[in-house]
């Protein structure tokens, strides 16, 4: 079994037109929804063992949140470039070469590439994929590479507007 945690970054900042897109930071409601959602992971025994991130300071910070909420040891938080606003074959390229020593990973990224590979594995879609959600799928695997839609075993959803979730298969 490998089990896939997708979060999208907590709400960010709008209020300072001085940053750029990639250097826009959490707003104080994404903070809290991102120690929320940590919370209710945590409640679930749904901790991962390692958590990428988007380089966007807004996604940074909500997998910085993540991990110490969830007190993973901070070499476990890894930053990589290809998950900026990625597309589909690119995040999946990134699952596809996980260690398969991990039984679970967290990938912290974007809309609309976090709807758009969730969406791919479930059989029916999640229509908005808001800030500070994360979505849970568990594939009856033993290697990265045989991730597919046929292998999703389960999965469930979190949000701040239901953070008791839903099952999605």
């Amino acid at each position: 079994m490998k089990t896939l945690y997708i979060a999208r970054h907590g709400k960010s900042d709008w209020n300072d037109f001085n940053h750029n897109d990639i250097e826009r930071p959490l707003k104080t409601r994404g903070i809290e929804n991102c120690k929320e959602m940590s919370k209710v992971l945590t409640e679930r025994n749904a901790i991962p063992e390692i958590i990428f991130s988007s380089p966007a300071v807004r996604a940074y910070e909500s997998a910085k949140i993540f991990a110490d909420e969830m007190t993973l040891p901070l070499d476990s938080l890894k930053v990589d470039a290809k998950l900026y606003l990625p597309d589909f074959p690119t995040m999946l390229k990134i699952i596809l070469y996980l260690d398969n020593h991990l039984k679970s990973a967290m990938i912290v990224g974007h809309e609309p590439s976090i709807s758009t590979f969730v969406n791919y594995f479930i059989p029916k879609p999640i229509e908005k994929i808001v800030t500070g959600s994360v979505t849970g799928l568990v594939f009856d695997i033993r290697d990265w590479r045989e991730i597919f839609p046929a292998h999703l075993k389960k999965g469930w959803h979190i949000s701040r507007h239901n953070p008791k979730g839903f099952s999605i298969a």
